[in-house]
């Protein structure tokens, strides 16, 4: 089950989408499959539908929200 704020590494992964643009977050950044599993299935990033472009992902404004979340200290 998904936090309903991002852990350390997919904040990082979040901060550098945070431009809006498509980026190619694979090649650029050392990410997992499963990170970016989680994130898509988070609603936090998607990725370009573009069949000749899928390698290419972008922040939503739910990522951004969660990115602004503050994570919870017990």
């Amino acid at each position: 089950m998904m936090k309903p704020y991002p852990t350390y590494r997919q904040r990082e992964v979040l901060q550098f989408l945070m431009s809006g643009d498509w980026m190619p977050l694979l090649k650029l950044i050392a990410v997992g499959d499963r990170l970016v599993g989680n994130l898509v299935q988070a609603g936090w990033i998607e990725r370009n539908p573009d069949v000749k472009t899928s390698a290419l992902y972008r922040i939503t404004e739910a990522g951004r929200a969660a990115y602004k979340t503050p994570v919870p200290i017990r």
